[in-house]
């Protein structure tokens, strides 16, 4: 079967393959001609027999890289920890309230990492250090830093929703003294 008759029989299929990898349409669509264009080019070169194994081989791959990129992009996206600063002087006592427990919840989101996913917050977040460069100095593979840091985020996460909740009990309470 030649690889025009694998696309008009297995496009959609493989499309359909593609997004449940990603969970999004668009970029399925766009993995999944890339991996026909990546097949067809390997295939005019001579260099590997066409199959919808190879296919979906080269749509894995590709699929799977293109998370490796949205994790990476995704654990980027959170502020440097120096945003967060010292308190600002000047601040009101509710901004200066606010801050001091914003600390607080990341520091003990912190105390509940594990000891290789704190050092590979820090690293990422203290010191800027890319995947790869934090990879090397922990002798790990750049992937492993990108779950520690992506279970880093979550943690982080997870204490900021407790720390909101909390907040928002407390001033539901102040408030219902108030009355």
């Amino acid at each position: 079967m030649t690889l025009l008759e694998i696309y008009h029989r297995r496009s959609k299929a493989l499309e359909r393959y593609v997004r449940r990898l990603l969970g999004n349409g668009a970029d399925a669509a766009d993995v999944s001609q890339e991996a026909f264009l990546r097949v067809y080019a390997a295939e005019i070169g001579g260099q590997t027999p066409v199959s919808e194994a190879l296919l979906y081989t080269v749509a894995r791959n590709l699929a799977l890289s293109e998370l490796r990129k949205r994790t990476t992009r995704a654990t980027d996206a959170i502020p440097d920890m120096d945003v967060l600063g010292v308190i600002a002087p000047g601040a009101n006592p509710e901004a200066q309230m606010e801050e001091r427990q914003l600390i607080e919840a990341v520091e003990t989101a912190m105390w509940r990492m594990a000891p290789k996913c704190l050092e590979a917050f820090q690293l990422r977040k203290l010191e800027n250090l890319s995947h790869a460069e934090i990879g090397q100095r922990m002798s790990i593979s750049p992937k492993t830093v990108e779950r520690h840091i992506t279970r880093a985020l979550q943690l982080c996460h997870e204490v900021l929703a407790e720390h909101n909740a909390g907040g928002r009990r407390a001033a539901g309470r102040r408030g219902g003294q108030q009355s």
